[in-house]
């Protein structure tokens, strides 16, 4: 009656563990299950601290043998062999059941790393039994959950820029565009020294010279605009339950041209004025002019008037 409780009791071990959350342990040895497991040196002196217990009626060995039953030892330690016992390391991070003293059992995320995850492992008699691990600190009963697996599906794929189109307004060719504005005075008649023209914007068939008063610069940058295109490496690709997706695509950035808006050309203004006035502003200007170039002679630097 007392080994097959025992054996009831010890199929808790190998439990799903469902939607349970694992509590998490960065210390063993507290609470020690199987105390003459602890702190071996080899697997080989795990086997024969089985082996020396194999006759023993005692509730440590009644759950050992319960234990080892699971994994597939029909007659518990009495079968176990030499080669069934190896060394291994859990890794850090890894969840599972475990036991403790009083043969009780949990879920349990193992929180430490380096030789506190090693490990003595009892190789499963059968094809489809799971093996038994002892952590070796406490010589604790333990079983990794199995992640759970779910069907990979294959899905198609379409990658898609958020934009087909690129505009860089701070980059590109410098535009330089200009204004000048020019006064001048309208005569009754052409003097017949001088030969009539034409003054492109001026509707007036006897101007006078176009005297320049002012120039406008404007200076701006031509923005330049690309096209963006994506390229699948792939139209599909398999999708697995917590597998990273990996997919490759090729963007494309090409220059399709430069921003052909409608900026400002260069242009003359013509404002008509009185005679007095041009001459006064023309004796003024040459005055300034006169000014600047002497200074120009005496430092040997060009001066040039604003005309701002």
């Amino acid at each position: 009656m007392l080994a097959y409780a025992s054996l009831a009791q010890d199929r808790a071990l190998f439990r799903p563990a469902g939607n349970e959350t694992p509590k998490e342990i960065s210390t063993l040895g507290a609470s020690p299950e199987f105390p003459f497991l602890r702190n071996k040196n080899s697997a080989d002196e795990v086997y024969r601290a089985i082996k020396k217990r194999a006759n023993d009626n005692t509730e440590a060995m009644r759950h050992m043998n319960g234990l080892l039953m699971q994994v597939g030892y029909a007659n518990g330690a009495k079968d176990l062999r030499p080669g069934d016992v190896t060394e291994e390391n859990l890794a850090p991070g890894t969840v599972g059941n475990m036991g403790s003293s009083g043969y009780t059992y949990g879920l349990y995320r193992l929180q430490m790393s380096g030789d506190d995850l090693k490990a003595w492992k009892i190789a499963p008699k059968g094809g489809t039994n799971e093996p038994l691990y002892f952590l070796a600190l406490c010589g604790n009963a333990f079983s990794p959950r199995k992640d759970a697996r779910t069907a990979c599906v294959n899905v198609p794929v379409e990658v898609k820029p958020d934009m087909d189109k690129l505009s860089l307004p701070v980059s590109g060719s410098k535009v330089t565009t200009a204004n000048k504005t020019y006064i001048y005075y309208t005569r009754k008649h052409h003097r017949k020294s001088d030969d009539a023209y034409p003054v492109a914007g001026l509707n007036e068939e006897y101007p006078s010279d176009p005297l320049q008063v002012n120039e406008k610069m404007l200076r701006s940058i031509r923005p330049e605009t690309y096209s963006v295109s994506v390229n699948n490496s792939r139209n599909d690709v398999t999708a697995c339950m917590n597998r990273t997706l990996d997919l490759t695509a090729n963007v494309n950035v090409e220059k399709t041209s430069t921003y052909t808006g409608n900026y400002p050309q260069n242009g003359s203004t013509y404002v008509r004025v009185c005679k007095h006035h041009y001459k006064m502003i023309s004796r003024k200007m040459h005055a300034a002019q006169r000014k600047a170039d002497k200074i120009a002679r005496r430092t040997g630097q060009h001066v040039e008037v604003n005309r701002a």
